[in-house]
C-alpha cells in the first residue's frame, strides 16, 4: 500500500515540519506533474539543463514558493538567535525543543493547519501508529512523523508494507531521515482529516510576524551581539585575546547563515512585484493574494531591499571570518566595524517591521 508521491522538498532545509508539510500541502492539493501551469524540468530527472525556461513552473520551484510561505507565515524567518545560542521565548514558541530551525512546535504545527484549512489530529501511542498510518494512507493523505534519535526532526510517511514504513525519495532537501523511518523512531504521528475553513488568514500571519519580529527586538539579540562583537566593554572583542576574538567572530559567521531566512522572508512578497510571473502566486491558500493589492506596493518594495541588504551584509561577514588574521594586534579594532554592520541589520529588521505593521493596518 504506497501512495504515487512525487512532490519534491526545498533545498533551503532539511526535513523539517515546514519542509514536509509543504510538500503535503501540494500533495493534497494535487499540485504533482499534472497539475495546471507545472512543467517538467529535465535537470531535476536527469541533471542535466537542457535549457527549456522552465525554472519558474518546475515542481521543486513551485514546492519551495510554499516552503517561503509558510516558513514566513508562522514566523520562522523572523527569528534571530542569540548569541549564546540558548533558545529565545521566540524560538521556543516556533521550534521543536532540541531544534533551531525546524518549526515544530506544537503551537507553530497548530498554526499552519489553520492557516491552510486543514484539520488534524495528533497521535502519541505507539500502540496505534500501525493502524493509523495505514488508515491514513488507504485516504491517499501523506502522515507527518516526528522522529526521535534521528539526523533531521521530521519525516513524510507514504506507504506502509507490514512492519515497514514507506517514505517518499525527499529528493532536493538538504537532510532526510537517517537511519531510516520505521516504528521504533517514531515520536508522534500528525494526521490529516477533512479540509474545512482555514481558521487564520493573511492578517493573522501577518500579525504572528510582527509579534515574532518585535519580540527578538525588545529583547535586543543584535544589541547583544554588539556587546560581545564590539571593540570596547568589559566583554567585548576588542578585549579578547586572538582566540576568543576568532571563536566570537565564528558565531557571528554562523548567525549570519541562519540570519539568510531573511531571503525566504523577502520572496514571499516579492511574489506580489508587478515584474514576477502569474505562476508564482499562491492561488491555493486563502486570502494570501491579498498582498497583490497595490496599496501594498511601496511595502514590499522597502522589504525587498532592506532584506537584499541583510543578506549581503551577511555574505560580507561570513567572508571575513574566512580571511582575518586574528594573530594581528589590529584585528581587535575590527569590532567598530562589525558594530556599524550589526547596527545596519537591527535597523533593516526594524524597518521591515514597521511595514509588516502597515501591511495590517491597511487589511485592518
Amino acid at each position: 500500500m504506497k501512495m504515487d508521491f512525487t512532490i519534491p522538498f526545498s533545498g533551503f532545509a532539511s526535513t523539517t515540519f515546514i519542509n514536509c508539510f509543504a510538500s503535503v500541502y501540494m500533495y493534497l492539493e494535487n499540485m504533482g506533474w499534472q497539475a495546471e501551469n507545472m512543467t517538467y524540468c529535465n535537470e531535476w530527472e536527469n541533471g542535466q539543463c537542457n535549457g527549456c525556461g522552465n525554472c519558474a513552473t518546475k515542481p521543486q520551484s513551485r514546492q519551495e514558493r510554499y516552503f517561503f510561505l509558510f516558513d514566513t507565515m508562522c514566523g520562522r524567518s523572523s527569528l534571530r538567535c542569540r548569541f549564546d545560542s540558548t533558545p529565545s521565548e521566540m524560538e521556543q514558541l516556533i521550534n521543536s525543543s532540541g531544534w533551531n530551525d525546524d518549526g515544530g512546535a506544537n503551537d507553530n504545527i497548530d498554526f499552519l493547519f489553520g492557516f491552510t484549512g486543514y484539520r488534524y489530529h495528533v497521535v502519541k501511542d505507539a500502540d496505534a501508529f500501525q493502524s493509523e498510518i495505514s488508515a491514513s494512507i488507504n485516504k491517499n493523505k501523506p502522515v507527518i512523523a516526528k522522529l526521535r534519535k534521528n539526523i533531521v526532526p521530521f519525516a513524510v510517511i507514504t506507504g506502509i508494507d507490514g512492519d515497514k514504513i514507506i517514505c517518499p525519495e525527499f529528493k532536493g532537501a538538504q537532510k532526510s531521515p537517517d537511519p531510516a523511518v520505521t516504528y521504533d523512531n517514531i515520536d508522534t504521528l500528525y494526521l490529516i482529516d477533512e479540509k474545512s475553513a482555514p481558521r487564520y488568514s493573511l492578517i493573522d500571519g501577518l500579525k504572528r510576524i510582527e509579534y515574532v519580529m518585535d519580540g527578538c527586538l525588545r529583547e535586543g539579540i543584535w544589541s547583544e551581539y554588539m556587546k560581545k562583537i564590539g571593540t570596547y566593554g568589559p566583554d567585548s572583542l576588542g578585549e579578547d585575546q586572538p582566540e576568543g576574538r576568532k571563536a566570537r567572530m565564528k558565531r557571528l559567521a554562523d548567525t549570519m547563515w541562519y540570519t539568510f531566512n531573511c531571503h525566504n522572508f523577502a520572496e514571499v512578497f516579492r511574489t506580489y512585484r508587478g515584474d514576477r510571473p502569474m505562476a508564482y502566486l499562491y492561488d491555493a491558500v486563502g486570502d494570501v493574494n491579498k498582498l497583490g493589492d497595490p496599496a501594498f506596493c511601496e511595502t514590499i518594495n522597502t522589504i525587498s531591499w532592506r532584506y537584499g541588504y541583510t543578506h549581503d551584509l551577511a555574505w560580507s561577514i561570513i567572508g571575513l571570518d574566512e580571511c582575518i588574521n586574528w594573530n594581528d594586534w589590529k584585528s581587535r579594532y575590527y569590532g567598530d566595524m562589525l558594530e556599524v554592520i550589526l547596527d545596519k541589520l537591527k535597523e533593516n529588521d526594524q524597518e521591515v517591521l514597521n511595514c509588516i505593521r502597515e501591511m495590517i493596518q491597511i487589511l485592518s
